[in-house]
């Protein structure tokens, strides 16, 4: 048994809270013997109570929309970093292919004016791709942090109309 297994839960201790002060209620009342207490102080007894037990409910529900958007966040920002390394990965790979194809076409040349004409080829396509992959690179990270975003907007969206409302 661990000391996790001895440390009450949130709820039972409100709900230990809320049991206590109905029957603190009920003490009061019953503690003046041959008077009647007064309906007023009972009713606003019974209304904190209740009023307590609506803020508590509130708090709670509150608390797990929070969570669950954190997960929701950190599951999103775990799937999109992913991605984005799995291109960087797709990326690297296709760079290092062309530089080894560049390598055995500029063994194979005959002369050195077609070595200088691959080399300049070759500087030519690795500028277009770098500027390619860069493009998509961009695009990636910024599609990372609208979908990182998004539930945490949506959150703040709805607690924002709650509060209104």
């Amino acid at each position: 048994m661990s000391i996790e297994d001895n440390i009450p839960t949130p709820d039972t201790v409100v709900n230990q809270a809320f049991k206590a002060a109905d029957k603190a209620t009920d003490q009061f009342a019953s503690a003046l013997p041959g008077y009647d207490t007064p309906k007023l102080v009972r009713e606003m007894a019974e209304q904190g109570i209740s009023t307590a037990r609506q803020v508590y409910e509130n708090a709670r529900n509150a608390a797990e929309e929070a969570t669950d958007m954190m997960e929701d966040t950190y599951e999103t920002a775990r799937k999109s970093f992913t991605e984005l390394n799995l291109k960087l990965i797709d990326q690297a790979q296709a760079n290092t292919d062309r530089v080894f194809a560049f390598a055995k076409e500029v063994a194979g040349a005959k002369t050195v004016s077609e070595a200088v004409e691959l080399q300049t080829k070759f500087a030519r396509e690795q500028f277009e791709a770098f500027a390619s992959q860069a493009r998509e690179m961009q695009e990636t990270a910024q599609k990372l942090a609208s979908e990182t975003s998004g539930p945490m907007k949506e959150a703040w969206e709805r607690a924002t109309h709650k509060f209104n409302a």
